[in-house]
């Protein structure tokens, strides 16, 4: 007989994270009603699990409208989700960003913070709400940044720091604990799907070494 603790859930994304964050939810007993995804691997996978498919273009917000269940988690999924729906959960929608919010807001974070040299940086859980990354964060985690790093790497690390942060964020979940910490506005930036480098990537060999190799 399942206790208080158990929820059923949603999963909405495009790559592996998702998969393996699901590991962990149905290792803990939690219910996955239903994996929302046009990822053709991801699909299989889902099929394999003997998991509902919902394609992600499809009126899923439907769906969700029609269910009962407790969490919606976003795990790389990279477009916004109407605000109607962020409300079909009954405790909440949450969502995986890999950077360390509030600053590194947006898309293709990783890249964006080697740019900028970081010395550190890390991957964020937080509340999803109608406003992109915005909402108050549940756990984060925070790592250094060596001096060979590329974003392949950078990722392959908050791959690890995400599964770790899931993992951690379970149990509070579990006992409905939603209090996260509000993010500071006035240390925000934002990085939109179609912001590039100045000047179109090209390199200025007056600057720095290691400007133009970041």
């Amino acid at each position: 007989m399942k206790s208080d603790r158990f929820f059923a859930c949603y999963l909405i994304g495009a790559d592996s994270l998702l998969s393996e964050c699901a590991s962990l939810l149905r290792q803990r007993g939690h219910t996955i009603l239903g994996v929302i995804t046009d990822a053709p691997k991801l699909i299989l996978w889902a099929e394999d699990q003997g998991l509902e498919v919902v394609p992600a273009s499809s009126d899923y917000g439907a769906l969700l409208r029609a269910s009962e269940f407790d969490y919606l988690f976003s795990i790389t999924h990279l477009r916004m989700i109407p605000e109607d729906v962020l409300g079909t959960p009954a405790r909440a929608a949450i969502n995986f960003h890999d950077g360390p919010l509030p600053r590194y807001a947006g898309l293709n974070a990783p890249a964006w913070a080697l740019m900028h040299q970081e010395e550190t940086y890390g991957i964020s859980w937080h509340l999803m709400t109608s406003g992109a990354d915005r909402g108050d964060i549940l756990e984060q985690r925070t790592f250094p940044v060596s001096g060979n790093e590329t974003s392949l790497s950078l990722n392959t690390q908050c791959f690890v720091s995400a599964l770790e942060g899931f993992e951690a964020l379970l149990p509070r979940l579990e006992q409905g604990d939603l209090v996260g910490l509000a993010q500071d506005a006035s240390q925000r930036t934002y990085f939109g799907r179609h912001e590039r480098p100045s000047e179109f990537g090209q390199l200025d060999w007056d600057r720095d070494a290691a400007e133009l190799d970041a």
